[in-house]
């Protein structure tokens, strides 16, 4: 890029990914499924959310 004349961009003022996802943390909501097969054969499922913030985990009825 330099030699085509191209500079590199400004650096940005605002916050760091760091701070930025800490601040957003108490909207974050992360979420996973997964099965597991039993010893019996049968297939069982999983589904649950987990919340950031309070790392508090949520199991769908």
């Amino acid at each position: 890029m330099a030699r085509a004349g191209l500079s590199p961009a400004p650096r940005r003022s605002g916050p760091t990914w760091k701070q930025f996802l800490t601040a957003q943390a108490q909207s974050i909501i992360a979420t996973d499924f997964f099965h597991v097969e039993t010893v019996s054969g049968v297939r069982l499922y999983a589904l649950f959310f987990i919340e950031h913030a309070t790392r508090r985990v949520h199991l769908p009825a």
